[in-house]
């Protein structure tokens, strides 16, 4: 458990690493300045950033959570819709700041920043917000994500018995067995 008592104030952050097939991952921060994390440039997008709480719990367990992204240029809609969203991978961070330096914390024996989420876009909607008096169209992508523990949790495992997925013989008495009742350890 995280340990903020011996600190007067903290700065808090959210990050968001956003990870499309075949596209490079999306860096995105709601800290009011580009923060470094692992190499990688977290870009400060500020209040266009934003999350339901995700669920605090001790060990894994199955949640979802919703991201949203909004100010995204109405020319930029179409080129994101086209990307494969369903499916794609997210991780969430909250990260400490010192308020007066605005260095993250070292928190031991946890990392910061520390990692609240990780999963799946699920789903997506797009909606569309125009203002008439000041002739702006705001556009703003909700992603519905499923922890990666709900998503091991509904993969179906097994071998499939299907004649022909087999190159050899040895499923083949599979279907003559299949409604054959067995009496395993009966008297004979």
């Amino acid at each position: 458990m995280i340990d903020l008592s011996s600190y007067a104030t903290i700065e808090s952050a959210l990050f968001l690493k956003w990870e499309v097939p075949n596209e490079t991952p999306a860096y995105l921060s709601d800290y009011h300045t580009d923060v470094t994390i692992d190499g990688n440039i977290y870009t400060n997008i500020g209040t266009f950033l934003g999350a339901t709480a995700p669920q605090s719990e001790l060990k894994a367990s199955r949640s979802q959570l919703t991201i949203s992204l909004s100010g995204i240029p109405t020319g930029s809609v179409q080129d994101i819709l086209t990307q494969e969203i369903k499916g794609s991978s997210v991780q969430l961070f909250r990260g400490f700041f010192n308020a007066s330096t605005h260095a993250l914390l070292d928190l031991s024996p946890s990392d910061n920043p520390v990692s609240q989420f990780k999963g799946v876009v699920t789903n997506y909607a797009v909606s569309d917000n125009y203002d008439n008096v000041a002739g702006t169209a705001t556009t703003t992508i909700s992603l519905t994500c499923n922890s990666i523990v709900e998503v091991l949790q509904k993969k179906v495992s097994g071998r499939r018995t299907n004649q022909n997925d087999f190159d050899d013989n040895s499923m083949d008495r599979v279907q003559a067995l299949a409604n054959s009742p067995f009496n395993f350890g009966a008297p004979q």
